[in-house]
């Protein structure tokens, strides 16, 4: 009774190991997409900024 207990224990914590595996991926992923839509909005923003300022002068 006891060994299956110990293996009912070792499959849960195996299952909650792989679902925080499974968070920390999104996580990354989501960060690494948040960065990159930064670098583009920070892009886009300055070539606005440079066409508005070239058009009023």
């Amino acid at each position: 009774m006891s060994m299956r207990r110990a293996q009912a224990a070792l499959e849960y914590l195996f299952m909650i190991s792989l679902a925080l595996l499974m968070v920390l991926v999104v996580v990354r992923a989501l960060r690494e997409v948040a960065s990159t839509a930064s670098r583009q909005t920070e892009r886009v923003s300055k070539e606005i900024v440079e066409t508005l300022n070239s058009t009023l002068k």
